[in-house]
C-alpha cells in the first residue's frame, strides 16, 4: 500500500483525488495539508506541511504557488518523493523543482484538466491545417469560477 500526504487536500481536485484514492485498495491517504479545514475528511488535516506528524510515502500537491516551495523545501530535507500539479509557478520554483529532481522522485505536470489537455492536442491538429492556410490563431484562456491559479500549465 502506498500512504500519500494530499498537499491542498481541501481545494477542488484534493478533493477529487481523495474520492479516487478512496476506491483503490492499493493506495490510501494518511494524512492531508490545507489552510482550509471546512470539510470533514477520513484522514487527519493539518495547517502546514511542517506539523504532518503520520508516516507517508509521497507528497502529492494540488496546492497554490505560494505554498509550494515548502513541499519543496520538506522533500529536500526528507528525501521525500513529490508529484506537483500546482500552476502558476514562478521561473525560481520551476528552477528548484528541476533541482529537487536530481536527489528526489519528482513528477511535475503543469495541467491535469482532461478538457485543457483535449484542447491542446486539438490545436496542435488546428495549426497543421490552418497555418499553410495564412490563419493567424489566438488562444485565450478562461478558468471555471473555483480555479485559483490563472493562467494554467505556467
Amino acid at each position: 500500500m502506498v500512504n500519500i500526504l494530499m498537499n491542498g487536500c481541501n481545494g477542488k481536485m484534493g478533493q477529487v483525488i481523495t474520492e479516487l484514492v478512496s476506491q483503490d485498495d492499493s493506495v490510501c491517504i494518511s494524512a492531508g495539508v490545507d489552510v482550509y479545514d471546512g470539510i470533514e475528511n477520513s484522514y487527519p488535516v493539518f495547517p502546514s506541511i511542517d506539523e504532518v506528524n503520520v508516516g507517508f510515502d509521497v507528497i502529492i500537491d494540488f496546492s497554490t504557488a505560494a505554498v509550494v516551495g515548502k513541499v519543496i523545501d520538506y522533500c529536500e530535507k526528507h528525501r521525500k518523493p513529490v508529484v506537483i500539479c500546482t500552476t502558476g509557478l514562478s521561473d525560481d520554483i520551476l528552477g528548484r523543482i528541476e533541482e529537487l529532481s536530481k536527489t528526489c522522485a519528482v513528477l511535475r505536470s503543469a495541467n491535469m484538466s482532461i478538457g485543457v489537455n483535449v484542447l491542446m492536442k486539438l490545436l496542435k491538429q488546428a495549426v497543421v491545417s490552418l497555418a499553410p492556410e495564412g490563419f493567424d490563431s489566438e488562444v485565450v484562456e478562461i478558468h471555471h469560477n473555483q480555479h485559483l491559479a490563472a493562467p494554467s500549465g505556467a
